[in-house]
């Protein structure tokens, strides 16, 4: 009796890829538990949300994920061996809740990015976040895989720190970038993967072969969204994993019918009636911000409109990562709305408490920001409720342009509004 479990990690598409994994399995007869940062699922199906969670445990769903792998005790022994629990892990799995089991036997690792720096003490620099998501790699089982980014410093060096032999399946981001010794692991038998546009490789000693072109997914806009196709790329490798470096008969059927949850706030696109676009997502650190941008950008070109960003941060911020953020989405957007998810209406501030190092202030973090975007870009509203700030967008779109709502955590009701201001509904 036994089930495979894969922990991902990263600053970010940690989610996306969770989601992605599971539905690939799913399509490929598995069972499935899934943990991600709105709550668990099994087999598709959700359990619990993020609150259930909060109001439970006063933790969030990853953090300690494997409180959720009770759900194995609703399989037979025949279908636990058929199961895959899919774990979306976060930062906070290296305190002493941890992950809430053992080991597991696919560990992913997408990356290290500065998004959390000063959300606590012990984190100050990128080297302190890998030092808090190493647990992806130490928790390895014998015989099993570690998948991540072969262009991410820091990621490559925490695996030479801590190796235990599992098996290495790099995952090859930029091509001018590969922080390993890629040459020689190829040379001693590894593979690698690494797309081109569209297509996902197989990178072997012999060269590349065609494991999946994306062409017909629409969500990876022809290869032009590069956050897209890298997310894909790490979830087929992981399903290349679970399946014991094989690739399962149907794989290529089932990724064509993959298509992203509309209300899970990535890269969902809308169409209003007036002509306009609009791509709802959960970008909320600057390289995310900046690739959402020019994919707006690059669609508002062929229709020779403008770009307008509807965006926000949390408050669990640095002021200098807000200011690098804010110049980052004036460069990237004509024109900026700028909302607060403290607006002092739909949420308020609450107290600080001693889990807490920022204050929660109506009104602060939108100022900040809109302080940020000016210096790049004079073309700012700032409009604290995103309601009101969505009404004030939608009102100035025309139908050429191309709009990028940064959604709350509430991401129903973002969606909501989006589709009742811009009188629009899903592409």
């Amino acid at each position: 009796m036994s089930f495979k479990s894969i922990s991902i990690t990263g600053t970010k598409g940690k989610t996306t890829v969770s989601y992605l994994v599971d539905n690939i399995l799913m399509g490929l007869k598995k069972n499935t538990i899934r943990v991600d940062t709105t709550g668990h699922f099994v087999n598709g199906k959700r359990k619990s949300t993020r609150e259930d969670s909060i109001e439970i445990w006063q933790l969030v769903p990853t953090v300690c994920p494997g409180r959720y792998l009770w759900e194995l005790n609703n399989f037979t022994n025949e279908e636990r061996d058929n199961t895959v629990a899919v774990l979306e892990s976060s930062l906070g799995c290296s305190n002493p809740a941890g992950l809430g089991y053992r080991s597991h036997d696919i560990g992913v690792w997408t990356n290290v990015m500065k998004d959390h720096l000063g959300s606590r003490p012990s984190l100050n620099s990128r080297a302190d976040i890998a030092k808090a998501k190493e647990f992806v790699f130490n928790h390895i089982s014998d015989n099993g895989y570690a998948i991540f980014n072969a262009c991410d410093d820091l990621v490559c060096g925490k695996l030479t720190e801590i190796w235990n032999g599992s098996t290495l399946i790099p995952v090859i981001t930029d091509e001018n970038n590969i922080q390993m010794d890629i040459n020689k692991h190829l040379e001693d038998g590894g593979i690698a993967f690494v797309f081109n546009g569209t297509k996902i490789m197989l990178r072997n000693k012999n060269g590349d072969s065609l494991v999946y072109d994306a062409k017909n997914l629409p969500w990876v806009f022809d290869g032009h969204y590069a956050p897209s196709m890298i997310n894909l790329t790490f979830a087929i490798a992981a399903v290349y994993a679970v399946y014991e470096s094989s690739f399962p008969a149907g794989l290529n059927d089932v990724i064509d019918r993959v298509r992203l949850d509309p209300y899970g706030g990535r890269v969902t696109v809308l169409s209003a009636k007036n002509g306009a676009t609009i791509i709802a997502d959960y970008a909320h650190e600057t390289e995310s911000l900046t690739s959402v941008g020019h994919l707006a950008r690059l669609l508002a070109d062929k229709k020779g409109g403008k770009t307008i960003g509807v965006v926000r941060l949390a408050y669990d911020r640095t002021d200098e990562l807000i200011d690098e953020a804010g110049q980052a989405v004036g460069r990237v957007f004509d024109e900026v709305v700028v909302y607060d998810k403290i607006d002092g209406y739909w949420r308020k501030p609450k107290k600080r408490t001693g889990f807490s190092y920022f204050v929660q202030e109506v009104g602060r973090i939108s100022g900040l920001l809109s302080a940020a975007v000016k210096k790049t870009n004079p073309n700012v509203e700032t409009i604290l409720r995103e309601d009101e700030a969505l009404d004030f967008a939608a009102k100035k779109t025309g139908g050429n342009d191309v709009v990028v709502v940064i959604v709350n955590d509430d991401v129903k009701r973002s969606i909501d509004w989006i589709r009742e201001k811009f009188d629009a509904d899903f592409a």
